[in-house]
Parts: C-alpha cells; structure tokens; sequence
C-alpha cells in the first residue's frame, strides 16, 4: 500500500474492526483457498529443471482415479436425543454416475486425518482444520493435505500438516510433513511442468517484530517419504516485514497455463509500521505470476490493492474463471456484507474489464465450481438473511459476463420445504455451515452439498443436504438427506 493512502486504508480497518466485533468466528476452513507482497523468487535448491510434460489437465480432486472428481468433507455430528459429546466424520465423497452412495464413501477420521481430540465442544467454531486436494505424487490419484492446530492448555499451538495419499478405493496411506514446513495453503502447477506443488505460507511478522514472509513453492512431484519436494523455491511475499500477508488466492489469473498467487496484507487498526518514517513504497495486494523459476512479483492488483479513492478495503476469498474466458478471476469481499469480482487478463487480475460489485452478499468460506454446467464456474458460501438465526446458502452463478449480482440464489432450509425453528430464543439454526459443491452424479453438473446441525425444533440429525444441479442452479426440489455419521458406515 502507498503511504499517502494510509487514512483510506485505516478507515476500512475501523469498519473491519466494529464488524468483526459482533462474529463470533468461523470453522477456518477455508482454503483455503479459501493475500500477499514481493521481491524475487531465491533460485531453486536444485539446479535440474524437468522439461515441460504435455499430460493434459493435472488432477486436483479425484482420488480413487476413476476420472471423476470426488469431495473430502469435514463433518461434525451429535446424536439428536441424546447431546453429549461432538464426534468427527471426515470422508470422501465419491462420485457415480447413479450418484453418490453414502455407505461407500471413504472415512479418513479414524486412521489418516484424525481432529484435534482436545475438541469436546462446539466443534464448529474450535475446529480450525484446513483441507485441499491435488495430485502430488503424479500416481493419478488426488491426494488430501490437511492441516490442523492443535491447541494446549497452556495456550500454546502445535502445526499438524499430513498429506493422506490417493488410491484406487480411496486413502492408501499418510506421510506427516516436516515441522519446519510453513502452513500448507493450496495446490497448483505453478512451474507449469504438468506436475502439481504444495504452496507453503510462513506466519506474518507483527508490526514491532518486522521479518520475511517466505511463500514457497515446495515443487512436485512430491515424494511419499516425508513429502520431499523435487525442488522448492521461495519470494519474501511480506516484503521485510511491511507487507504481513493474511489472505490468498490461487488460480491461472493470466491465462498461461500456470497457476499464479494474488495476496492481500491485514494490518492492526494502529499498525506501528505506519509511524516509520523508513516505510518503502509498498502495495497491500500483489499478483505473482507463476514461472518455470517460481513465483515472479508482477504487480499491484486493482480493485484490490488499496489506494487514496478512500473506498473500502477488498479482501480476496476465492478464484475461478467466472466469465469463461481462460483467465482466472478473484472474488473479493468488502466489510464482510458485500461482494465485488475482479477479473484477470494476460496482464494479471484487474487489468482487463472494470471489477463488477456484486452488492450486499455475506459470504463465509467460499467455494467454487460449476452448478448450471455452462463451462463457468459459479460460486457457494455460507451466508445470512434479515433473520440471523436463520442460515442460509448464497450461491452466485457465472456467465458470459463473469458474476452478476442478478444471479445470487439465496437458499436456507424454507426453500427446500423444510419447517421448525431454532430451538431456543437467539440460537441460530446453522443450515449451511458447511458448503461443498462436487459433481457426485457425473452429468457434467455439481451437486451442492449443505451441511446442517439440525438445531432446531423438533432436533433433528445433523448431515447434509444434497441439491441436484440443474442448467439454473441447485435444485431445491430435486434433493436429499444424508446423515453425517452414514457416509463411510460400511
């Protein structure tokens, strides 16, 4: 960020600071996906590059190898009658042309992705598990990085990251990676060899403790021995320290065929760094574009980088090629309760077409694929309505001219025909706290999945809604039940 746009940038903080004072906090699951700064990659630890391999589209979400592109989902449950204590299902949802069939999905819980055992209760706000999928062992079947924190009394927190490799019926085995390793943060083939890597993100500094913020690359194929890399190369997103990156996106925002990185830095409302008279001139958003030699800094990203017009801050929280022109896009979100799309070019993200808002959309881990199967890719989040306690799904469909604030769906548990009402005055009823979209029935249209903890009156079992896709978006009549603790019971 320009030092002379530093009152903008702190009145988007104040903002972002009273609203965050009223949330009570999210699952942390978000790529995840699901922020940062630049100076050039450090040269790779190995001097032997591999020539580039023409393999098609590298596989990023099927594990079994069937080609078909399967979902991992994190799921909590309690019994409905009984209370007590919270347990765990994580599995793979795997897809079928006769649709998904909840016995044969994989459980991972019990012997690859086991959750922190120190959580008992409300495992919805104390689970701050990450998970993403790729293929980073080029076998042919994707595998599963997960990331937890596990928490100790004393206040203190351990980083548990594990890879749990892909196979023909599902998990075939787990490799822990390193403690040295910084938090996993996405896949991508960022050299564009046809190989995926493991993109890796050191903590930010803070404002008195001024250090670099390393994003490397850890290059694939990767081995099933200690998840060593072919290669890794690395570029100081945090620029010495002034640049603490909080958020980032991951896509093919110009259209090479390599996967690049924008980030978007997050500063304390008095941020000492902002009183040093030796601040260099730096943006709070970058795009990196991806090199055979690593992540490259290529600029600031407009309509995302703060500058003196004073407008709100734009955090980035998803990317996908929205429009269907072979650049990928960033969603960003301002304050919390709107939406604006930024979309890429060859020029990088913001240097084509003008940013589209999106208007007053709430939206919490997002995720993203194709719904209505035109080829572009749409977008589901956990979100809100007037009636807080009320939870609901906004699903925002892609097309010709990228997202449009005239095709959000809003979908809560009245929409499938679903009655009751939370179960005490000021609960809410949690439809939607956990969003997956997957092409489970193999029609070329992904299914979106709705979690819910059935919180309300009568209680009911906690599971997941499935919406059938159809060419408008989810159906809300073509639909189903499925219990959390079912998937994986055989």
């Amino acid at each position: 960020m320009n030092r002379n746009s530093l009152p903008a940038v702190l009145a988007g903080l104040c903002a972002t600071v009273l609203l965050a004072a009223g949330c009570s906090g999210d699952d942390g699951k978000g790529p995840a996906q699901d922020s940062r700064g630049a100076s050039a990659p450090a040269p790779p630890t190995s001097s032997s590059q591999p020539a580039h391999r023409d393999t098609g589209e590298v596989n990023r979400n099927d594990v079994n190898g069937d080609g078909k592109a399967d979902v991992v989902v994190n799921g909590w449950y309690k019994y409905p009658k009984t209370g007590g204590e919270w347990f765990n299902n994580r599995f793979i949802a795997f897809a079928s042309p006769s649709g998904p069939d909840p016995a044969r999905a994989f459980r991972l819980a019990e012997d690859f992705a086991k959750p922190d055992p120190r959580i008992e209760s409300s495992a919805i706000f104390q689970d701050r598990s990450v998970q993403f999928t790729g293929d980073l062992d080029d076998d042919g079947h994707a595998d599963i990085v997960v990331r937890n924190r596990l928490s100790h009394r004393s206040g203190a927190s351990t980083r548990d990251q594990r890879i749990v490799w892909g196979g023909p019926k599902g998990a075939t085995g787990v490799t822990r990676l390193p403690s040295e390793n910084d938090d996993a943060i996405a896949t991508g083939d960022f050299d564009g060899d046809g190989a995926l890597d493991l993109l890796t993100l050191a903590e930010p500094s803070s404002d008195y403790d001024r250090r670099p913020q390393p994003a490397t690359i850890l290059h694939g194929p990767l081995s099933r021995d200690g998840g060593a890399p072919r290669t890794t190369t690395s570029v100081d997103v945090g620029h010495d320290g002034w640049v603490p990156v909080a958020h980032t996106v991951v896509g093919d925002f110009d259209g090479d065929g390599r996967d690049d990185l924008v980030t978007k830095a997050e500063y304390d409302e008095e941020d000492a760094r902002f009183e040093d008279e030796d601040m260099p001139d730096v943006a709070d958003a970058e795009f990196y574009r991806g090199t055979p030699q690593g992540l490259q800094e290529a600029g600031s990203v407009p309509g995302i980088t703060s500058d003196d017009s004073g407008r709100p801050e734009v955090v980035p929280i998803a990317a996908g090629d929205f429009d269907g022109d072979g650049h990928g896009d960033v969603l960003g979100r301002v304050s919390y309760d709107e939406a604006v799309a930024v979309y890429g070019s060859a020029d990088g993200p913001g240097h084509g077409r003008a940013a589209t808002s999106l208007g007053t959309v709430p939206l919490t881990d997002p995720v993203v694929g194709d719904v209505d199967g035109d080829g572009r890719d749409d977008v589901a989040a956990q979100s809100r309505g007037r009636d807080r306690r009320i939870g609901q799904v906004a699903v925002l469909l892609g097309g010709a001219d990228g997202l449009s604030a005239d095709r959000i769906l809003r979908i809560d548990r009245r929409s499938i025909g679903l009655g009751g009402s939370p179960q005490h005055s000021g609960d809410r009823d949690f439809f939607g706290w956990d969003v997956y979209l997957a092409d489970l029935d193999t029609d070329g249209r992904d299914e979106l999945l709705i979690g819910t903890f059935g919180f309300n009156k009568p209680r009911k079992d906690a599971g997941y809604w499935i919406l059938h896709g159809t060419k408008t978006g989810p159906s809300t009549i073509d639909r189903h039940f499925v219990r959390t603790k079912d998937f994986g019971a055989d």
